[in-house]
């Protein structure tokens, strides 16, 4: 939950890995509310987040990031 609390760093890429294992309600749950932090930076990575535990067989890479962005920042 912290890497998703605050301004991205390239190594917080790791942490979707670790996501990916421990995925379950609880830490879903705990993503659902940084949705709603006041701060920018988490609401986007922790979408980001769920997104990508939507999409098991979707790659973490930086296009991605990228891509998931754009599509998603008016």
């Amino acid at each position: 939950m912290l890497a998703v609390q605050r301004t991205y760093r390239c190594k917080d890429r790791e942490y979707v890995r670790v996501a990916r294992a421990v995925d379950g309600d609880e830490l879903r749950d705990r993503l659902r509310e940084a949705q709603r932090s006041e701060s920018p930076a988490a609401r986007r990575h922790a979408s980001y987040v769920l997104w990508l535990l939507d999409r098991p067989g979707a790659p973490n890479t930086r296009h991605v990031w990228r891509t998931w962005l754009a599509d998603t920042v008016p």
